[in-house]
């Protein structure tokens, strides 16, 4: 009896074992840190009103950056909108949110009526206004065997812009914001 014991006890270790080990396997866990810098203009000239956005976000893994241009008229109203991925050092940004700046690059941009596409050099500076605020957030979500949680950690900052598209000076931003964050997606199947 003490033998069947033992040997029971001895099956349920090596089954918890093994079921844990396979838990583990099925883990993932993801960490990414990173800053961004969003920023608006609005401009109008005459019946004619353009709206820019620009966002630059810089993770461990490279710089994304998107633009977008609409503008509209008494009878007319066309939308361009570029966005590019680069591992190059084009983005830099204080660590205290005090300023940052894009440097100026080549991005391919899109008429949303016409399909064509255009290459425009674009730069921006951000200049930080106000203090610095904090937040941060998190989230679980389990379906069937499947967990999956998030948590985000962030500081931002009001800010003013400068920037330009082919030379052409934007003005100063209409609203604007500079942000550093850290990030941390841990999904994991029973």
């Amino acid at each position: 009896m003490r033998k069947l014991y033992i040997m029971c006890f001895t099956l349920i270790v090596l089954l918890s074992t093994s079921m844990s080990v396979q838990a583990m396997e099925s883990k993932t866990i993801e960490r990414q840190s990173g800053s961004s810098a969003y920023a608006n203009w609005y401009e109008t000239n005459g019946d004619v009103t353009t709206y820019t956005y620009m966002s630059v976000t810089e993770t461990d893994d490279g710089t994304d950056i998107c633009l977008d241009i609409y503008t509209s008229g008494p009878d007319y109203c066309s939308e361009k909108w570029g966005y590019m991925f680069t591992e190059d050092d084009v983005f830099s940004i204080d660590k205290k949110l005090n300023s940052a700046s894009l440097s100026d690059i080549e991005l391919e941009v899109t008429d949303w009526n016409t399909g064509e596409t255009d290459t425009v050099t674009v730069g921006a500076d951000w200049t930080g206004t106000g203090e610095i605020s904090t937040g941060s957030s998190t989230s679980k979500s389990t379906t069937g065997d499947y967990v999956w949680r998030s948590s985000e950690n962030s500081k931002y900052r009001g800010a003013s812009a400068t920037g330009s598209i082919n030379g052409m000076d934007l003005g100063i931003s209409t609203d604007a914001s500079m942000s550093n964050f850290k990030s941390a997606y841990m999904s994991m199947e029973k």
